[in-house]
């Protein structure tokens, strides 16, 4: 018996039992279904590597008509620290319109002059610790990326070349602009969640953490939740709360358990077989995500990632291994931007200039060296769904983001296709011009607007931001209220995650998921 069963230890998770096992009174059990993050989880260089491995989940959508009928990969953290064990660890917290625009969707409590104190609270930034906008005493480490490569020094000069601001801080007064990305790096190695908030709060007494177990069900008796199922090793077990469960499972996992439990659109919890407990119209629905679109370049010389060898891959983790230092403690993603696709707009495409020729995040190696730029949707219209296959808690549910075909207005296609045409400009100013030798194929043959919007439908990879498939809000779907964040109609059940995030972000969302952890556990205290 416990007071508070957390449901999974992602980046959430982790703050969450951090901050409900600070009250010595407080029993709290945090069950992952992952185990221990690996070595190559610490190296900041190594996180591609861990995609379609034991610690990844590797998930694929269904078939997206908006993308050519493909089915796109979607890889999630299966670990301690759980997606931002594996992620690219850059820290954005998103423009004020974003919080403002979610005040104004029903969430009060969540415009921007509320979450921006509580942002400063659990931030310790390194560079800036005489700022307004940045703090220095939170559990958040938040710095400058440990190396830079030269050539990314290049695609700097280039954007401002072709427009582009320079921008010291996306954090700051303004996002808009070409420069360098802050990191949850210290030291030369990953410090989110799992080690900033989980790794101090482990010798408490009162915090018990289990790993490598699979939950297959919420317990709710006479509508308020008391407990959770899972199973460990195989064999079914159950475990008990007096106070509350909370779910930090993620955009997918949080849905997914909740639909298992019977709590959903009631009409399609029948059809997988699963008894009605509660309907809930807004489970699942509303999945929201970045979409990104990579074009490359050849480069006359070796660099970057392309010019890699056995031997200088040796050298560089014997480099980091012995001072956290050198090529493998970046993440090769720090140098980027937040640009207008339109004067009338602000901030809605994120670019990266990454010194490496390779296609989805290294899951496809090229022969030859270069460099990829890419054009990520910041906010889109297309809107997706989870439902449950089967009423069978291992098998994986049914994950249709909708990309472009959802969108009615035609705005994220065009959007995109500004995108690469941006990202062209760029590579066409000095000092990149004189190091590419050429636009690769099939990207290169695309010219018109129906031809980009053709390769993007064909090429365009997901930016593993999945949200909003438990939002919150007051109308008839939301899933959960603003203020708790507690299941509509189910006492005692809470999610505390990216699902509950109810517009996307201008960013990456691994710091608005720390904000979201952070309200929900000084709700459940207070």
């Amino acid at each position: 018996m416990y007071d508070t069963i957390i449901v999974g230890a992602g980046s959430a998770g982790c703050v969450l039992a951090n901050r409900l096992s600070a009250d010595p009174h407080r029993k709290v059990l945090v069950l992952e279904a992952g185990r221990a993050a690996p070595v190559a989880s610490d190296i900041p260089s190594d996180w591609p590597t861990m995609f379609n491995t034991a610690v990844d989940w590797s998930y694929y959508t269904e078939p997206q008509t908006g993308c050519r009928g493909r089915r796109i990969f979607w890889p999630r953290g299966k670990m301690v620290g759980g997606s931002g064990a594996m992620n690219a660890m850059i820290y954005i917290r998103g423009l004020p319109s974003d919080y403002d625009g979610w005040a104004r969707a029903g969430c009060d409590g969540w415009a921007w002059r509320d979450v921006l104190p509580k942002l400063i609270a659990f931030e310790n930034n390194a560079r800036f610790t005489d700022d307004p906008f940045h703090g220095t005493s939170g559990p958040l480490y938040v710095g400058d990326v440990p190396h830079v490569d030269p050539h990314e020094l290049n695609w700097l000069e280039a954007a401002q070349s072709a427009g582009l601001p320079h921008n010291p801080d996306f954090n700051g007064v303004t996002q808009e602009g070409a420069g360098f990305f802050q990191f949850v790096i210290k030291n030369g190695e990953r410090f989110g969640t799992g080690k900033a908030y989980l790794r101090p709060a482990l010798a408490r007494t009162n915090l018990t953490l289990k790993t490598g177990v699979h939950v297959t069900r919420i317990i709710i008796e006479r509508s308020r939740a008391v407990g959770v199922e899972y199973l460990e090793n195989g064999h079914p077990k159950s475990a008990f709360a007096t106070s509350e469960v909370v779910l930090a499972s993620g955009a997918i996992g949080s849905a997914q358990q909740l639909l298992l439990s019977g709590v959903g659109p009631a009409d399609e919890l029948n059809e997988a077989g699963v008894n009605v407990v509660h309907e809930l119209a807004g489970v699942g629905r509303d999945l929201q995500d970045h979409i990104n679109i990579p074009i490359t370049f050849y480069t006359k010389e070796k660099i970057g990632i392309g010019a890699w060898t056995e031997q200088s891959l040796a050298a560089s983790l014997a480099e980091w291994e012995t001072s956290r230092s050198g090529p493998r403690s970046s993440p090769w993603v720090a140098a980027g931007a937040h640009v207008r696709s339109r004067p009338d707009v602000e901030p809605d495409l994120q670019l990266y200039g990454a010194i490496s020729p390779h296609r989805d995040y290294v899951r496809f190696l090229s022969s030859r060296p270069g460099i990829t730029l890419h054009a990520t949707l910041q906010r889109p219209k297309s809107r997706g769904r989870i439902k449950l296959r089967s009423a069978d808690p291992i098998e994986y549910p049914a994950i249709d983001p909708c990309y472009f075909s959802s969108d009615t207005t035609g705005n994220d296609i065009a959007t995109m296709i500004e995108g690469v045409r941006i990202n062209r400009r760029i590579a066409a100013q000095s000092p990149l011009k004189e190091m590419i030798e050429g636009e690769i194929t099939p990207s290169a043959e695309a010219a018109s607007d129906s031809e980009i919007a053709d390769y993007i439908r064909g090429h365009c990879t997901t930016l593993y931001h999945a949200a909003s498939t438990c939002r919150m809000g007051t109308d008839d779907l939301a899933v959960v209220d603003p203020k708790r964040l507690q299941v509509r109609g189910i006492d005692g059940l809470h999610v505390a995650d990216a699902s509950v995030i109810p517009i996307m972000i201008s960013g990456n969302i691994q710091t608005p998921t720390i904000l979201i952890a952070e309200c929900a556990a000084a709700a459940i205290l207070g």
